[in-house]
């Protein structure tokens, strides 16, 4: 057995010790964090109304490029070591796992501020834009807010988390708005006004974190054996983080290679088709990934049929009503110029409802240590919705329709293949305990 593995143990033996308090304890954790998702999600759905009349599709499609290429550095720049941070038995070791993943999104962060600076040097004159040497600044904000708020869930304080995104949402949306209309209303602006957003997010985090005062020395050798001993997180689940954050992003820069005005229809579909997953799937996830990560041999397969049954419960009626009213409603709510992304959303919906039930299951995989497997399946959602874009040609609302259909099939597919995966790992679990 790893030394991984031991970590597993004894936490489980802990979660066994409060079993009794465990569902109600659940609740009131996805309670606390559903608050702060909620009103984040509803700040963005408020001031979307505004900010789609102050900037135009062309806007939205440069700040969805810079989100794009940044988000696929920070989903790795840690190389997943945040994940473990959930997992020692002691803080001292977990401290030192926050230390690890801080120093690396640092390294990382800077090689991206080089790379993006050669890239602007090396361009024409027509092709050099600013905006691209804030991508490593947006990179080390994202990886530390992954990092601290993995922190907060080992100690369980929830609502610090939901501070953090209320804040850094509503932030977001009144800068962006007044540098719209204090200077112009481009791209870059929105993009600016995002990066203040995760400045004030990041910072209320960092201080209200007391952990400073209870870090362990620095011990380059304790860190050494930490990386070893969580080798899996940037051998195997790295690689499944970058595939899938390569899948969404792909398709961004796809449909921006071809108009950025398209992209920020689409981007603006994909945010309000979004809004009801994230406001239930973000939640369930973090609070999930705990439990399953304790989970008593046994147990798994039914901790993931009840989180599965959950989300699809609760996202049922959303995204019904959402696909039926979207593209009357979307233009009226956006504007006219944004009728094209009514009938995006209204055929993301499928896909995007899918994905509430799919949201936590990735850590199955993990607590099951089959990651390869979900690398396979990672990398064949990423090459199918790449392949249908390509060929599917200028109608963007067809090409949407035909990738929706194929990933809301696949999406069941994990379905089925975590609750195998779950069943399996709970008789090898029971046969050994």
């Amino acid at each position: 057995m790893s030394e991984e593995d031991d970590d597993l143990g004894v936490v489980r033996e802990k979660s066994r010790k409060s079993s009794g308090t465990s569902g109600s304890s659940t609740l009131r954790s996805i309670a606390t964090l559903l608050t702060g998702t909620v009103a984040s999600q509803i700040l963005g759905v408020v001031t979307m109304p505004i900010l789609s009349r102050i900037y135009g599709p062309g806007a939205f499609g440069i700040l969805a490029i810079f989100l794009s290429v940044s988000a696929v550095v920070s989903m790795v720049a840690a190389l997943r070591y945040e994940y473990a941070i959930v997992l020692p038995e002691r803080d001292e070791d977990a401290h030192r796992l926050r230390q690890l993943s801080t120093g690396l999104v640092s390294v990382i962060s800077a090689l991206t501020v080089v790379a993006t600076i050669l890239v602007f040097c090396l361009s024409g004159p027509a092709n050099q834009h600013w905006w691209v040497l804030l991508i490593g600044v947006s990179v080390f904000l994202a990886g530390e807010t992954t990092i601290l708020y993995f922190w907060l869930t080992r100690k369980r304080r929830y609502r610090m988390q939901s501070v953090s995104r209320i804040v850094q949402a509503l932030v977001t949306a009144v800068t962006q708005a007044g540098l719209g209309l204090l200077f112009a209303p481009t791209g870059e602006w929105l993009i600016v006004g995002y990066l203040v957003g995760q400045v004030f997010g990041v910072g209320l985090l960092l201080v209200t974190d007391d952990a400073r005062k209870t870090a362990p020395v620095r011990d380059h050798r304790s860190r050494w054996e930490l990386m070893v001993r969580y080798k899996k997180m940037p051998l195997l689940n790295a690689p499944n983080a970058l595939v899938d954050s390569l899948r969404l992003n792909g398709i961004n820069m796809i449909i921006g290679g071809r108009s950025l005005h398209a992209l920020g229809q689409f981007s603006m579909a994909w945010k309000l088709a979004q809004a009801p997953m994230a406001l239930i799937a973000s939640a369930i996830s973090q609070v999930y990934y705990q439990r399953m990560a304790v989970a008593e041999p046994g147990t798994l397969k039914t901790l993931v049929r009840g989180v599965t049954r959950r989300a699809l419960l609760l996202g049922f009626l959303p995204f019904l009503v959402l696909g039926v009213v979207a593209p009357v409603v979307v233009p009226w709510f956006l504007g006219e110029q944004w009728s094209e992304a009514g009938l995006i959303v209204q055929a993301l919906t499928p896909w995007l409802y899918l994905n509430v039930a799919t949201a936590p299951l990735s850590t199955v995989f993990i607590v099951a240590e089959r990651q390869g497997a979900m690398l396979i399946f990672a990398i064949v959602y990423l090459i199918v919705p790449i392949t249908i874009l390509l060929m599917a040609g200028g109608d963007l609302v067809r090409a949407v329709w035909f990738t929706s259909a194929a990933m809301t099939l696949l999406l069941a597919f994990l379905i089925a293949l975590a609750h195998r995966v779950a069943g399996r790992y709970d008789s090898e679990r029971t046969l050994t305990a």
